[in-house]
């Protein structure tokens, strides 16, 4: 494979083919930003465990329905006289104690889905009220704006741009790690261009891609890495978000994931690790983000496309679920918890009823965070865009 042939392939790999084909994914590029808030919203991929989280130790239907997987009490960080957090989120005391951690109780939707894949869906489309859902609420909010000016949003770590992203036009930015942004030059689609057609169209997005993956490595490339990051994945892909908000014109919206959250079998020791993971580097970006105050222009949303269901299961692990707890961190939040324990005597199927609607929580974020119109981005009763959770500081 030649030089060229295998440059343009690596970009449509960087950037996701439908990104390629779609120039108009890239039109703000170079713009002025009409705001400096930025957006970095962080999946938990598999269904998190809410109650071995979020934990209501003071509850004895809890222990009761967890025999095995319930939390000792020198497993749980108290943070008041009735629920803790796992004590592998110790990270994260500090930021509470701070009021810089927002506990969003029972976050889901009703009629719950257990599939992984049509509840991911949901919550990236933002729709729940129809069954094609080809868009992202991101995408299409981003999209409407034509004039917030910098770099289109990103998703990191991955070569496949999430369903959130995407809009009718746009596949989303994909960034599988800074270095990979290293092409020497243009690429060139191999063999003749004709000069119109689809080809030709091709040929403009390769241009306006690689033109995008230098500025959004130079704008990285201007801001320091920050320091005190855990050895991870995940530690790496928040120190990469620490520099991309703090650049000039940089990404409204970042966005990457934490897999492994699917644990129906022997769930404590992979829960309990993956926590760790979460807390460490959840924690390091927010202390990264702190020293210069961008932490007081970044928010940092966490969710989970459902929780687990209350009861353990033979495998000492659980299944499925429906609602569970949201984060949120930042210097702008409301910190403390919002919304009630959930109720353990009163569960839908042996699941966790609603709360809190997902998209009154990104309603408030796209509204009252971002400043971005959030009327018909989502569906049903919350199309006005007006759903409010009240976990966003109001601004000063």
């Amino acid at each position: 494979m030649n030089t060229s042939r295998r440059e343009f392939l690596q970009l449509s790999v960087l950037f996701g083919a439908g990104a390629m084909f779609m120039p108009s994914a890239l039109w703000a590029a170079g713009q002025a930003r009409k705001t400096d808030r930025r957006l970095v919203l962080l999946f938990l991929d598999g269904g998190n465990d809410g109650l071995n989280a979020v934990v209501p130790y003071a509850d004895d239907l809890y222990r009761k329905a967890r025999p095995k997987l319930g939390l000792a009490a020198d497993q749980i960080i108290a943070l008041n006289d009735s629920t803790g957090i796992n004590a592998q989120l110790s990270a994260w005391q500090s930021i509470f104690d701070e009021g810089k951690l927002s506990i969003l109780q029972g976050v889901g939707y009703d009629r719950p889905n257990l599939s992984h894949f049509t509840s991911r869906d949901i919550w990236h489309s933002g729709k729940r009220e129809i069954d094609e859902r080809p868009s992202g609420w991101i995408g299409r909010c981003y999209e409407a704006q034509r004039g917030v000016g910098g770099l289109p949003p990103v998703a990191m770590g991955t070569s496949e741009s999430p369903l959130l992203l995407k809009s009718a036009n746009t596949s989303g930015l994909t960034l599988t790690n800074l270095a990979s942004l290293s092409l020497e030059r243009t690429p060139e689609i191999p063999g003749a261009i004709p000069l119109d057609g689809p080809m030709a169209r091709i040929g403009q997005a390769s241009q306006m891609a690689y033109e995008t993956a230098n500025q959004l490595r130079a704008a990285a490339e201007k801001v320091p890495a920050g320091k005190d990051y855990p050895d991870t994945a995940l530690g790496d892909r928040l120190r990469l978000a620490a520099r991309l908000v703090r650049a000039e014109n940089g990404p409204p919206v970042c966005w990457s994931k934490l897999g492994g959250f699917d644990t129906h079998a022997l769930q404590l020791g992979t829960h309990n690790g993956l926590l760790r993971q979460l807390g460490d580097a959840t924690a390091a970006f927010q202390a990264d983000l702190a020293t210069d105050g961008t932490d007081e222009n970044t928010l940092l949303l966490i969710y989970s496309e459902f929780g687990r269901r209350v009861s353990e299961n033979g495998s000492a692990g659980t299944d499925h679920g429906a609602a569970g707890p949201m984060f949120a961190i930042g210097g702008g939040v409301k910190g403390g918890f919002h919304g009630a324990n959930p109720n353990l005597a009163d569960l839908d199927a042996g699941n966790l009823k609603m709360q809190t609607d997902y998209r009154a929580v990104f309603s408030e974020a796209l509204r009252d965070w971002m400043g971005w119109p959030s009327e018909n981005i989502f569906d049903g009763a919350f199309s006005k865009g007006d759903a409010t959770v009240g976990f966003i500081k109001a601004k000063v």
